[in-house]
């Protein structure tokens, strides 16, 4: 019953059609600055639900016996097979359950030690429910095909184009979009009418939708590369309960220092206060004084070195790093005294001297740290810098104006 080799991986296609197939999820750049009363609503589980509703699964896609089927993956035309249910959707149907369920559990538990374990248990049926959808895709998966990936990633677009338009008859703003959730406001708009769309939308595309809440302000965010360009998963916010929610910044990240992401979590605990935007600008030379109140800490050497590791996992073998990049340079270390470092390992450091012509005195990985070492002040202040300019550059905050902020000189001047 399970083929020792699959024998049809993919369906041919012409360049056309692979231009129309070989595509992702579907997104709305987000609009780069701060918003008022903006509602979050995303879909539960929407690619493993749709390839339940949808019956995707290798032997489903463009199936020899229902040519004529009325159930068609948008844009491409494949047909899907209606005499049975593929092995996919049969497998997820129990597992979708379970986690509906658990976060069922979750919601109605008043014990918080109930509700961290039915957190926990729908969140490990998440991972598996994403490990799913993801297999159909892999070239070596015994019951995948790269069609069933593309008709999953089909009706998922067509389903968030469906819902947006359906916001929009309603009045909303989409601010934001990306895949599975968008991030919509609307002027006066309150809980119930957030509440009222997702029915709308859960009542057409038969996928349950969830709204997530009403933020106070968002902030969504520009690349800090090219200024301007907004990046699909980096913002923070504060919803009407005053609870914070951020993504893709220092806060969030693993290779961040200690001392870093303590300086930008009170910098949001402050802004987060502010009822709307007009507040937050108000708000905004108190986050400043924190910075500066940071600074003085690296300046004057009184951060414990355990605050400014930095951890970086390896891409490849410290080796065959062509580049003296401080991860490389650190695992090297830890090789030459004798430790075992590989690929995939995580290596933690700190910076003593990283302008140093000699590549091997820029860092000291923590198992060679003593009491005597240093650290790089310039560095670790660029460190902090970059954090806060990573959440005020919307507001024209350059790195250069938050340095002479905290020294009261140009950067310039510390080289």
């Amino acid at each position: 019953m399970v083929p020792w080799k699959k024998s049809e991986p993919e369906n041919f296609k012409n360049a056309m059609d692979l231009l129309v197939a070989d595509r992702g999820g579907f997104y709305f750049e987000p609009k780069v600055g701060i918003h008022d009363n903006v509602g979050e609503i995303d879909f539960s589980s929407m690619y493993p639900m749709l390839m339940l509703k949808k019956n995707i699964s290798p032997e489903t896609v463009s199936c020899e016996c229902c040519s004529d089927s009325a159930n068609r993956v948008p844009e491409l035309g494949y047909n899907m097979c209606e005499r049975r249910v593929g092995i996919v959707p049969k497998v997820l149907k129990l597992m979708l359950k379970k986690r509906m369920y658990y976060k069922e559990m979750r919601n109605k538990a008043s014990d918080p030690e109930e509700r961290r374990k039915y957190d926990q248990r729908q969140a490990a049926y998440k991972i598996i429910l994403c490990t799913c959808f993801g297999y159909l895709g892999y070239r070596n998966a015994r019951f995948g095909k790269v069609d069933a990936h593309i008709a999953a990633c089909a009706f998922a677009r067509k389903t968030l184009l469906d819902t947006s338009k359906l916001a929009e008859r309603r009045g909303f703003e989409i601010v934001h979009g990306i895949v599975d959730s968008l991030y919509l406001k609307k002027k006066r708009a309150t809980d119930k009418d957030f509440i009222e769309l997702c029915r709308e939308i859960t009542d057409y595309t038969r996928l349950p939708i969830s709204y997530e809440g009403r933020y106070r302000w968002i902030v969504f965010l520009p690349s800090k590369t090219h200024f301007g360009v907004p990046v699909l998963n980096r913002f923070y916010g504060v919803f009407q309960d005053g609870k914070v929610k951020v993504r893709g910044i220092e806060l969030r990240r693993g290779d961040a220092p200690n001392i870093v992401q303590q300086c930008q979590n009170e910098v949001i605990k402050d802004l987060a206060e502010a009822r709307n935007s007009r507040e937050f600008a108000e708000l905004i030379p108190d986050a400043l004084s924190i910075l500066r109140k940071y600074a003085d800490r690296i300046l004057n050497r009184e951060v414990y070195l355990a605050d400014l590791v930095i951890s970086k996992q390896l891409s490849k073998d410290p080796d065959r790093y062509v580049n003296s990049v401080h991860q490389a340079i650190a695992a090297r270390q830890l090789r030459d005294h004798g430790l075992e470092v590989m690929a995939g390992q995580t290596v933690k450091y700190i910076i003593v001297d990283a302008d140093n012509r000699r590549p091997e005195r820029r860092v000291l990985p923590v198992q060679l740290v003593d009491t005597e070492s240093r650290y790089d002040v310039k560095e670790y202040l660029k460190l902090l810098v970059d954090a806060i300019y990573t959440m005020l550059s919307p507001f024209g905050f350059t790195r250069e104006k938050l340095m002479i902020r905290i020294l009261g000189q140009s950067q310039s001047s510390l080289n």
